[in-house]
């Protein structure tokens, strides 16, 4: 793959991606927080914003553009299943 377009998908999965996984990981917390709702919600939201640069770190790491989409489908597929598994429906 061109270097170009390996850095323009890398940055699309970081961003783009990268909030996706983030808001799945706000969902996720918020489902399984053993605190009323409101309190749920800030540590979800808080927790979000703290993966969101770790994520995007994380895709400039991986080897290619390919693993760092690879790695934010996994991600993403474990934290929905956790989500749903604590009874949250999109």
């Amino acid at each position: 793959m061109n270097r170009r377009i390996s850095i323009a998908a890398r940055i699309a999965a970081g961003t783009a991606g990268g909030y996706g996984v983030a808001a799945l990981v706000a969902v996720a917390v918020a489902c399984w927080w053993p605190a009323d709702r409101a309190q749920a919600s800030v540590a979800g939201t808080l927790a979000a914003l703290l993966a969101w640069p770790a994520i995007v770190m994380a895709c400039f790491h991986a080897g290619s553009a390919t693993r760092a989409w690879a790695g934010l489908g996994g991600t993403a597929i474990v934290l929905l299943a956790a989500a749903m598994g604590a009874g949250w429906r999109p």
